[in-house]
């Protein structure tokens, strides 16, 4: 019986098992939390009745994951996996979570599995991802919805570098259809993977394995259809920028790529602090320190030959090639949740270093035990207190601004959150700085509606007329917040029409779908009302309030005909 207990304590099914209850006891609260206001209002609550229509999931390729065809990512797979949520639940934001949480679960449940096919001791590797799941850098990934974008990538691309792996080794066909699968699927999730798919290369270069070429060249042709229709949708989907404008950028792009990584391995070496965003950074000498000490270390190990250097080499390439794309932006923000698929590379620098260690000296093995076992207590804490920093809106702007005050982003939504006190002077400093910071059509927009909400409609009116000439994309944004300045006019024949010219845009939008609802009542145009009401009733058949308006109305409607009669 006690050998029975003992294998099946030793199984990839009681790692699983074990990974689940860690990560659900510190996530589990995450369950009830409320939207960011951070792309999960744009990505699911505000465009609820597209991604909740089946119909529109084949529509989610050829647009960006904000439903539009003006900004520059190109994510349908995570669209893909808010549709199929929203279809079932709609907004209720507690399905959202706990997909978050599996996701995580299954993307640390890989690694594992992939660092056993590389051959690395699996009761380290055990250990360290124990560690992993309660480590505060990745609470974002799970705690924040949108974080999910970078689990999904780790789920689907490690599953096809394992399933890569089988082919390779036995060749059988399932193992290959698995491979191009995932691929696939890895391919149309996020563009990082663009640059990951040297990995592949780089494996068959490392590690041997008996395999005809002409197998390989037809295996990786077959992929080539599905990598030219990625790059065909994305250049209809999304704006694109030429190669011209990467070129013009290089130094600016290298600086990034230096200094932002010396965060991410510091905050992953030594989590005091995890911040929830940074902006504009400045590399401070303490992580300047931090990190050519850990560089020191790994080639001090390099030289003693206690670290495989296939291990590394690979390992190293992971680190960089996830984390490039990341800095192709000029003004790139720092977020945690970019580092999970890379943390691997690290992962298995720790496992393959600690391997060669407790094999040649016995007392590392305790040493390795108490301090695996301190530092998941430890981080467990941390990581539990960090997790509410994403718990509602108003929570996680104070501290976004806290840790990025010059971010355009923070100063405008903590503009929002004094306007919604009634603190309009703190929200006019705000709104002021978010325009001194950066002055687009985007700030201009928010600044109109924050001119709207303290009453001043004429300088928003004039504002707002003003970039309706100007713009040539994404006018539905000045449509609808002059549709407001008009209905508070009572000059409702302009509200109808500009309200109308929003909705002709994007019908699904529930802000403009109200808007036009307002309008019709007052207007008492309860033929044009029952239409919006009908509309909305189709996408989400369970609602009683739209089923008890259709109702009402279609009396008023007759009661009016009975009159008119």
């Amino acid at each position: 019986m006690l050998k029975k207990i003992k294998n099946f304590l030793n199984t990839n099914i009681f790692f699983l098992i074990l990974l689940t209850i860690v990560v659900f006891s510190l996530y589990g609260k995450s369950i009830s939390f409320e939207e960011t206001g951070f792309d999960d209002t744009s990505l699911i609550t505000k465009n609820i009745n597209f991604i909740s229509n089946y119909k529109n999931i084949p529509k989610l390729f050829i647009m960006s994951p904000y439903y539009d065809n003006f900004t520059t990512y190109y994510r349908p797979m995570l669209s893909v996996s808010f549709a199929i949520e929203a279809f079932f639940v709609r907004n209720n934001l507690r399905l959202y979570h706990i997909t978050n949480i599996i996701l995580f679960i299954l993307s640390l449940y890989l690694f594992y599995l992939f660092c056993i096919e590389l051959k690395l001791n699996s009761v380290i590797t055990k250990f360290v991802l124990l560690i992993v799941a309660v480590h505060p850098m990745f609470v974002s990934v799970v705690a924040w919805i949108p974080g999910r974008n970078d689990s999904l990538l780790t789920v689907f691309y490690f599953s096809s570098f394992i399933f890569f792996i089988k082919y390779l080794n036995t060749q059988k066909i399932k193992y290959a259809f698995l491979f191009g699968l995932f691929f696939v699927l890895s391919l149309f999730t996020k563009e990082t993977f663009i640059v990951l798919i040297l990995l592949y290369f780089v494996y068959l270069f490392l590690f041997e394995h008996e395999i005809q070429k002409k197998k390989l060249l037809f295996l990786f042709f077959s992929l080539v259809p599905f990598v030219l229709a990625f790059f065909f949708l994305r250049s209809y989907a999304v704006y694109t920028f030429g190669y011209e404008h990467y070129a013009l950028k290089i130094s600016v792009i290298t600086l990034n790529f230096i200094k932002y990584i010396f965060i991410y391995v510091y905050n992953f070496f030594v989590p005091e602090y995890i911040p929830t965003m940074l902006f504009n950074v400045s590399l401070s000498l303490k992580t300047v320190v931090y990190n050519l000490l850990f560089i020191s270390v790994i080639l001090f190990a390099l030289y003693k030959k206690m670290l495989s250097k296939k291990i590394f080499v690979f390992s190293i390439l992971l680190v960089f090639l996830a984390l490039s794309p990341t800095f192709l932006q000029e003004d790139v923000v720092y977020l945690n949740h970019r580092f999970i698929v890379c943390s691997l590379g690290i992962i298995m620098i720790i496992v393959s270093a600690f391997e060669y260690l407790i094999s040649n000296f016995e007392k590392i093995k305790i040493f390795f035990i108490i301090c695996s076992i301190i530092l998941f207590v430890s981080l467990f804490l941390f990581s539990y207190k960090q997790e509410d920093k994403y718990k509602d809106s108003e929570t996680f702007w104070v501290n976004a601004y806290v840790d990025s005050p010059e971010n355009v982003l923070t100063c405008k939504n903590l503009a929002r959150i004094y306007l919604d006190r009634g603190m309009l002077k703190e929200a006019e400093h705000f709104m002021k700085k978010t325009i001194e910071l950066k002055s687009n059509y985007g700030t201009l927009i928010d600044y109109a509606r924050f001119l709207i909400m303290t009453g001043d409609m004429e300088q928003a009116e004039t504002a707002l007329l003003q970039l309706e000439n100007d713009m040539k994309k994404g006018k539905d944004f000045v449509y609808y917040p002059l549709s407001i300045i008009y209905y508070k006019k009572q000059d409702y024949k302009k509200a109808e029409y500009y309200a109308l010219m929003a909705y002709e845009i994007n019908r699904y939008d529930m802000n403009y779908c109200k808007q036009l609802i307002k309008i019709y009542d007052v207007t008492e145009k309860y033929d044009e009302e029952l239409k919006v009401y009908e509309q909305l009733s189709g996408y989400d058949k369970r609602n009683k309030e739209y089923k008890n308006k259709i109702t009402e109305l279609k009396e008023r409607i007759k009661n009016r005909e009975t009159k008119n009669a």
